[in-house]
């Protein structure tokens, strides 16, 4: 189910653009939930667009993955005073203990079938950070497993790891990370349709620009069927 680097490289360079042209979905959400933040860890960063977003916000932002060409392409292409680029093994991270506020990641677990490897990564998340934020996509929206079963023979980006929102909570106690607390949002669905530009011309003007408050909200009252996928906000008992 993971890729080795060099598929990566590729499916990243054919699916990059479309990536960036996608509102940055994580980073508002995060933002949305913990205004106040001030520093972050982003692993298999991708596009980085979620990061970039978190910058530009205030957030002194670090986005890592663990093919360096990625890393080398996005540090050439993005230039922000609080972002830097960073090649990162997710299990080894190369950071001091508690150098970051949160560490997140978005269909990033997708890709391992073994728990026992997400375990070790959960560890180290929990070693540079007070909070871990996971987002992985949902078993429980039959027609989002549908469409990504009908697309990974031709794509292995595609070909992923679905979760239920308890397998989530589960693994995570399993893991020997201490917690203070645990959270299970849904993120993604139907709500998304207010991201998009035309909407404007719908909604009145005072009420657009609280689109990026409301929309991760909204995410919660559709039912878990209708819901993209399964977030995890995890506050690590230090």
């Amino acid at each position: 189910m993971v890729m080795d680097k060099d598929d990566w490289y590729k499916s990243w360079q054919v699916h990059l653009e479309q990536y960036l042209k996608a509102p940055p979905r994580t980073g508002i959400f995060i933002h949305s939930y913990f205004p106040k933040l001030r520093s972050s860890l982003e692993i298999a960063c991708g596009s980085s667009r979620d990061s970039i977003y978190l910058a530009k916000k205030g957030v002194k932002a670090t986005a890592t993955d663990y093919e360096g060409r990625i890393i080398d392409e996005l540090k050439n292409r993005f230039n922000h005073f609080n972002l830097q680029y960073k090649q990162a093994d997710a299990f080894n991270l190369s950071f001091a203990d508690n150098s970051f506020e949160i560490v997140f990641h978005n269909g990033f677990f997708i890709y391992f079938s073994d728990n026992n490897k997400i375990f070790l990564m959960l560890e180290e998340q929990a070693r540079v950070a007070n909070t871990i934020i996971f987002f992985v996509h949902n078993r429980l929206n039959n027609n989002l497993v549908k469409k990504f079963r009908e697309l990974a023979p031709n794509d292995p980006i595609y070909d992923i790891r679905f979760f239920e929102p308890y397998e989530v909570e589960s693994i995570v106690k399993k893991s020997n990370i201490k917690i203070k607390n645990m959270k299970i949002y849904k993120f993604g669905g139907k709500y998304d349709v207010f991201y998009s530009k035309r909407i404007k011309r719908i909604v009145p003007n005072i009420i657009y620009p609280f689109r990026e408050y409301l929309i991760p909200r909204l995410y919660q009252l559709q039912s878990w069927e209708e819901t993209e996928r399964v977030c995890c906000v995890i506050r690590v008992d230090k």
